[in-house]
């Protein structure tokens, strides 16, 4: 089974509404989360991760394309950070996310992602691993 690219378009959505109960209904129980040079493994992890997050950054992921492969897909997605409140270095530290770099209050920035997305026989995301890259000027 493989996820098509109308399954991604309902992934996004849960996303974008803060669905979380949905979007999990995506992932395999051991799924994996890999971005900004940290690591959240597991459902419990992952809200966990975002309800953290969400508090001071609203994320919007708007979709650029969707790539299906043998294993899993690779999605090219723009997503907007928009800064609620003030995020330090220290406790992005503190909570384990130092690769992160914080969004300021009232700070709106676009960044372009590439995530490789490994899907299990089931059909459910394995692993997500976000590559992220600053455009020549």
């Amino acid at each position: 089974m493989t996820m098509t690219e109308a399954d991604y378009h309902r992934y996004i959505d849960a996303f974008n509404a803060r669905d979380y109960a949905t979007l999990e209904t995506f992932f395999a129980d051991d799924f994996a989360l890999e971005n900004a040079g940290f690591r959240v493994e597991g459902k419990p992890a992952f809200r966990e991760f975002y309800a953290f997050f969400h508090r001071y950054c609203r994320e919007q992921v708007m979709f650029r394309g969707f790539y299906p492969g043998k294993d899993g897909f690779v999605a090219n997605v723009v997503i907007r950070f928009e800064g609620l409140e003030d995020l330090s270095p220290g406790l992005l530290a503190e909570k384990g996310f130092e690769g992160m770099t914080p969004v300021a209050r009232g700070q709106v920035v676009d960044v372009e992602f590439l995530i490789l997305y490994l899907v299990n026989a089931d059909g459910l995301i394995q692993h997500i691993k976000g590559a992220v890259w600053i455009p020549a000027a």
